[in-house]
């Protein structure tokens, strides 16, 4: 992408200006990067002045353009002409950015009465049965709003967002999401969506029955650490992956906490696999939560790259002999699966 951005920089058509203003001028003379939102690769580079930053260049093809400033991140649609961005993220000047803008105003409405919903059942104007009725025709339609667009765009990188979304909320399974990329050309082409249809497949590699998969990591230390120096060893393992900053996963250590307590010692393992996350804040995670069981740390995206996981907390059981008998456990799930594998112990 960037060889092909920069081969057409020399010609002299598709030209394009992004022009931004920033909310004060407090990064004057900063240099801040335009990098491609699905390959992550560096596109232009702009200097501040006062409180404008402008990329130019030139391209064949519109793609994202991601930039991150003041601590957020602007994502919009390059192709050729003069793009502008005001100070509150409004893009103008480009068709494409128009129907993307189009898009993201859909999407508020249904979650606008997403909101309204709940705000009627948090105060006892309907109940739960009528609340989940509702709440699931709305997904449905977030859903429709989000596959109209893509298949609309089938050509456009910006149905790259749309389709990432409704992959997610449609709970697409493999064959499925492959015959929807099949048919589209910006899909197809996408690192980010390849990425994800090889998380499916990993997710299908590792499904319940299936023996685990083994990984390496290094610690801060230098220390390799694999799953199998836990797993396979003739006890469950009850393995969670998790990283400091996220709040459910602090949420689940008390339910943790009692297994651990219970079962700890009598044929059951209870493994961390700390991802995404620096180990520092992990270890200080650690220590505010007082968790006793054993960590991989450091493991970045190895661990759940193989297992297809996209979101955590994500808690496999895995048995004695390393065959996974439950993914994605929680709560009190959780703590009856694992009292269940243990009766049988």
């Amino acid at each position: 992408m960037a060889a092909a951005l920069l081969l057409a920089s020399c010609g002299t058509g598709n030209k394009y200006s992004v022009s931004m203003t920033l909310p004060d001028d407090s990064l004057n003379g900063d240099t801040v990067c335009m990098t491609d939102y699905d390959s992550g690769d560096t596109i232009a580079t702009g200097i501040v002045a006062g409180t404008t930053l402008k990329f130019e260049g030139s391209t064949e093809k519109d793609f994202l353009g991601s930039v991150v400033v003041g601590g957020g991140r602007q994502i919009f649609v390059v192709e050729p002409g003069t793009i502008t961005i005001d100070n509150a993220g409004k893009v103008e000047g480009s068709q494409l950015n128009a129907a993307l803008d189009s898009l993201g105003n859909d999407m508020q409405a249904v979650m606008g009465q997403a909101q309204g919903l709940y705000e009627k059942y948090a105060t006892g104007a309907i109940d739960s049965l009528a609340y989940t009725h509702a709440a699931d025709s709305l997904q449905n339609a977030y859903v429709e709003v989000l596959k109209s667009f893509y298949t609309s765009n089938k050509d456009k990188s910006m149905a790259i967002i749309a389709f990432i979304q409704y992959m997610q909320y449609a709970e697409l399974g493999l064959k499925e999401a492959e015959a929807e990329v099949a048919g589209a050309p910006a899909l197809a082409a996408s690192k980010r969506v390849g990425k994800m249809l090889e998380g499916l497949r990993n997710k299908e590699r590792t499904a319940e029955g299936s023996m685990f998969v083994d990984f390496t990591v290094t610690d801060e230390n230098g220390k390799e650490q694999k799953l199998s120096d836990y797993v396979g060893k003739g006890d469950y393992v009850l393995a969670d992956f998790w990283a400091s900053w996220c709040g459910p996963c602090r949420g689940e250590i008390p339910n943790i906490r009692k297994i651990y307590d219970k079962y700890n010692g009598k044929g059951l393992t209870v493994l961390g696999i700390a991802v995404w996350d620096a180990p520092a804040d992990t270890q200080k995670a650690i220590e505010e939560l007082q968790i006793p069981w054993a960590q991989i740390t450091n493991a970045g995206s190895v661990p759940t790259d193989l297992y297809g996981i996209n979101g955590i907390p994500h808690i496999i059981l895995f048995a004695p002999d390393g065959t996974i008998v439950a993914r994605d456990l929680r709560g009190e799930a959780m703590i009856s699966k694992v009292a269940e594998v243990m009766k049988k112990k």
